[in-house]
């Protein structure tokens, strides 16, 4: 018997792997063969699904949810803010139809109520063509006729019906379930490819909230989200400066439409329309939140995805002072509605008793414009203007600071002799003769305080008596020439008279004060060539125009020892931060236009000058600073500038009166202007200085805690009395 032969260990080992081996390579076998079946499939069989998502998706800066910045004062009040409401936004589909549209907009009027004022004609009438025609053509039977017979086209028959169809009938017409269709669709109409509109922005019920996004599903391109508005805490406070944002309806406004696309926005993109919402549209928006889109093949979204999160506006914190601004908003509709009641009560006594021989119009009393600033930076602290309208009703009129300019009269005056200096023809103390001046043309001009005498004044008490003829004597020296009575003035003043229009200019007068507005107002220069006499009343201010704002300007840089400082409204730009102030950006320190060159002598007797003008009075002349009577109680001491220049309205002799001055006199931290346009034509002029002193008062409160002062109150009994007698003497 044989014996059976034993395998070793070893060999069983060897049988056991060899058999795992071949198991292990069907496995990868398998598994490569399962691979490859599933790369086939997704290449040939959903290669060209999967293609045409790469192909359609499409990234998207889109603008929902991305809040503007809020603008501040400098005490960090906010003056605009945003506030948060429920919105419903459409984002249409590639190659979506109009009347895909249109259907859309028929399930969403069962779900939303849409305010319908602002439905145009021509919205209606497109709706009526589409959903009434038979209707129309009952309404026009001649063109339904020529329709029906070809003589005229759809198109012409449309064209009717947007001549011929009024409003009144399309009311009677169309329901209100119609015209609620028809606000929407016009929103949604207007949206282009992948880019959200707000439906509704505003008032959105919770009930219309919370069905809509209940059926999302069952509604296209339709989502619900947070939107903004812009609030007002402190009203029409500087609500024009402040501008205004475009509606999500409005997107970019039709006037601005072609300057914001070059700059890459969308036609939904909400924008600054005016004055610092616009002036800083590049701080406050926001960056738009990124979404790549997918598509089918029929342009429908299948797909969103969040690529870069949008991000809050810059916050805007401005130099003005609200509360400041509020006090002097106040100040100056006293001072406008007392000057009326007293120019009234002026008028009516005079008519009564027929004893004066001024026109007195107090209809032209309506407006004051006022400006505070920093004389060492250029900050803007408060800018006020008060209209009064038709009715009787104060309206702001903050823009006419900057945006409307007028004859200033004797405020001027400072530059003049500055000018006389700079061009050697003028030394600090030098006097000169005050006397009636006669040319030999016939033209005659005198000093207010001296019509018929001779005196000697100086640069300093010149400036305390805003003396004309001082002024025209510098005048004369930089057209190289010396008084002389009945002396003829030049022909052609071409080559020299610039000298002195550049001096009023390099104190901001006349040229732009670079204030981070639009539309500032430089003021009106007419040609000086063959017009000596225009010449001679550019001295005196009674010839080119200003506006509040370069009064300001002008008086700050006299104020601060020659600086011309760029007026600017904005002070930093911060990170929005709706916990705390943001991390500042950029601050927008004090920048120099330029310096007005003067010694320490003249800058000494320019100084005395204008000191003398509000708290001098010399009792051995009875002669004292024209706005010594409202200025010379104020502690501390302030000094400045008084003007009055003489205009027409209405072919009416009138004044303008303007007022100028930094406080406290010996450091000064605030400079104001003041303009009232078109007064009465009296003697004595209306009492509009005291509105300058009340100004200085509240701001010796606001700042330095100064007892609390009353307005000054206006007396007709005394003003009438003075105005009878045509004299300044009390």
């Amino acid at each position: 018997m044989r014996r059976v032969k034993k395998k070793s260990s070893e060999a069983i080992k060897y049988q056991l792997f060899k058999s795992r081996a071949n198991t292990l390579v069907f496995i990868v076998f398998i598994s490569f063969i399962i691979l490859i079946l599933r790369l086939g499939q997704l290449q040939v069989i959903q290669g060209e699904s999967y293609h045409e998502r790469v192909e359609n998706a499409q990234y998207v800066k889109i603008n929902q949810n991305v809040p503007r910045g809020e603008i501040y004062d400098r005490n960090g009040n906010v003056l605009v803010k945003n506030k948060s409401e429920r919105a419903i936004f459409f984002t249409r589909h590639r190659n979506m139809s109009n009347g895909e549209i249109m259907d859309l907009a028929n399930k969403l009027s069962n779900y939303l109520e849409m305010d319908e004022e602002n439905l145009t004609l021509r919205d209606k009438q497109d709706y009526a063509l589409n959903n009434y025609f038979d209707e129309l053509l009952k309404e026009m039977p001649n063109e339904a006729t020529l329709l029906d017979d070809g003589n005229i086209s759809r198109n012409d028959f449309n064209e009717a019906v947007y001549e011929n169809i009024s409003n009144e009938y399309l009311d009677s017409l169309l329901t209100e379930e119609d015209k609620n269709i028809i606000s929407i669709y016009t929103r949604m109409i207007v949206a282009t490819e992948l880019d959200p509109v707000t439906i509704k922005g505003s008032n959105v019920t919770e009930k219309e909230f919370a069905t809509i996004n209940e059926d999302l599903d069952k509604l296209e391109g339709i989502t619900t989200g947070m939107d903004w508005k812009r609030e007002y805490p402190y009203g029409s406070t500087l609500r024009t400066i402040l501008g205004d944002v475009s509606s999500p309806k409005e997107g970019l406004p039709k006037e601005l439409s072609d300057y914001y696309k070059s700059l890459g926005y969308s036609q939904n993109d909400r924008v600054g329309k005016s004055y610092l919402e616009f002036q800083y549209e590049d701080i406050l928006r926001g960056e738009k939140e990124e979404v790549k889109y997918s598509t089918d093949r029929a342009g429908r979204i299948i797909n969103q995805e969040v690529v870069k999160d949008g991000k809050p506006g810059n916050d805007l914190y401005l130099t003005i002072d609200i509360k400041l601004q509020q006090e002097l908003e106040k100040i100056a509709e006293h001072h406008l509605k007392e000057m009326r009641n007293l120019a009234e009560a002026a008028k009516q006594r005079a008519d009564l008793n027929g004893d004066i021989e001024w026109d007195i119009r107090p209809e032209f009393l309506d407006t004051v414009t006022l400006v505070v600033q920093d004389p060492y930076n250029g900050d803007i602290l408060a800018m006020v203007g008060k209209h009064m309208n038709k009715d009787g009703d104060i309206e702001d009129f903050d823009y006419g600071t900057f945006a409307v300019s007028y004859v200033p009269g004797s405020s001027v005056k400072i530059g003049t002799v500055v000018t006389g200096y700079q061009n050697d023809v003028l030394q600090p103390g030098e006097s000169q003769v005050d006397e009636p001046l006669v040319f030999a043309d016939g033209t005659n001009k005198s000093s207010f305080f001296n019509r018929d005498n001779s005196y000697n004044v100086d640069d300093q008490h010149a400036l305390m008596v805003s003396s004309n003829v001082y002024m025209i004597k510098i005048a004369l020296r930089l057209l190289g020439l010396e008084y002389d009575r009945n002396m003829p003035l030049p022909s052609d003043i071409s080559n020299d008279a610039y000298k002195l229009r550049n001096g009023l200019n390099q104190f901001g007068l006349g040229v732009s004060t670079g204030i981070d507005l639009p539309n500032e107002e430089t003021g009106i220069s007419p040609p000086l060539t063959n017009n000596p006499g225009n010449y001679l009343d550019l001295a005196i201010g009674q010839y080119d125009t200003y506006s509040t704002v370069q009064l300001s300007q002008y008086i700050s840089t006299v104020a601060n020892g020659g600086n011309r400082m760029q007026s600017h409204l904005a002070k930093e730009i911060r990170e929005h931060n709706p916990n705390e102030p943001g991390k500042v950006i950029r601050s927008f320190n004090g920048n120099v236009l330029n310096t007005v060159m003067m010694t320490d002598a003249e800058k000494e007797q320019i100084s005395k000058g204008l000191y003398d003008v509000f708290n001098t009075h010399h009792q051995s002349t009875d002669r004292y600073g024209t706005g010594w009577d409202a200025y010379h109680e104020l502690e501390p001491k302030a000094a400045g500038k008084t003007g009055t220049a003489e205009a027409y309205r209405e072919g009416v002799s009138v004044l303008n009166q303007t007022y100028i001055g930094y406080a406290p006199y010996d450091n000064p931290d605030m400079a104001f202007s003041i303009i009232w346009p078109t007064t009465p034509m009296t003697i004595p002029f209306f009492p509009a200085q005291y509105m300058g002193r009340d100004v200085i008062q509240k701001y010796y409160e606001l700042e330095y805690g100064a007892p609390k002062k009353d307005y000054y109150k206006y007396n007709l009994d005394e003003f009438y009395r003075r105005i009878k007698a045509g004299t300044y003497d009390s």
